[in-house]
């Protein structure tokens, strides 16, 4: 997909990224590029991939049928993300790859983009409505990986705990885990990090830390945290502090293979 080239003249002002900024036609305003520009893919046709099928499937899988694609749309489902917000949440992706995706996602319209007029210069991203309606595929799809392919780290697959808890609120969806506030702690050689969750009525959500108590605390290191997480079950080696019974109730919702 070519990405979207803005041009401007020698005295427009510059964004972080070298691209001239623009003011909004009405505050607030998130931009919507063209979905097909000139060069990449139309409704008529694709100029890059002739063997693609017409249907809706085949469109489908255009969009949302890389990882990137929707880890992407996972990140940003939480509301507006900045760009370094989204570097911190997909560590294996370079800052290349993390810019293609997001230029081919704003051509077809899965994100947008809004500019600030402020120094420094900040741009955000989020999803579109048909972004959002990617979200329950992303939750099926998690659901499916931990009940038919799940296992133990394998030897090229990145190690990213604090990635796996972010997946909880779809991992724990329609799974009936009990209402509470828990914190999740991941010990790592370089400090701590901190996770916390409110679940109310089924329904997980990640919230601001300090922003509310937590009942219960998991804290552990990734070895730990992938036997209470992995095919094991075994959240003996997680210190829980607070209400025990509701970190195990928790840990146990989880989808499991059969």
């Amino acid at each position: 997909m070519l990405a979207l080239m803005l041009g401007g003249g020698e005295d427009d002002e510059l964004d972080p990224y070298g691209e001239p900024i623009r003011s909004p036609r009405w505050p607030g305003q998130f931009e919507q590029p063209d979905p097909f520009p000139e060069g990449g893919h139309s409704r008529e046709g694709s100029a890059s991939r002739g063997h693609r099928q017409w249907t809706p499937l085949s469109r489908a899988l255009a969009v949302a049928g890389d990882q990137w694609t929707l880890l992407i749309v996972l990140a940003l489902a939480g509301g507006p993300r900045r760009l370094s917000d989204l570097r911190s949440q997909l560590p294996g992706i370079s800052t290349g790859v993390l810019n293609r995706h997001l230029q081919q996602m704003l051509a077809l319209e899965v994100i947008l983009r809004q500019r600030f007029r402020e120094l420094p210069p900040r741009v955000e991203y989020k999803l579109s409505p048909g972004g959002e309606g990617l979200l329950p595929i992303v939750t099926a799809l998690t659901h499916w990986g931990m009940n038919h392919m799940w296992s133990l780290p394998q030897p090229r697959e990145r190690i990213d705990i604090g990635a796996l808890l972010r997946l909880l609120p779809m991992l724990l969806d329609r799974q009936d885990p009990p209402d509470g506030v828990v914190e999740m702690i991941i010990e790592l050689p370089g400090g701590m990090e901190r996770q916390l969750f409110n679940i109310v009525q089924g329904h997980v959500t990640p919230v601001e830390l300090g922003s509310m108590m937590p009942w219960a605390r998991l804290t552990g290191g990734p070895g730990d945290w992938i036997d209470a997480l992995g095919p094991r079950c075994e959240a003996g080696a997680l210190e829980i502090t607070g209400d025990r019974q509701l970190a195990l109730q928790l840990l146990a919702a989880l989808p499991r293979l059969p």
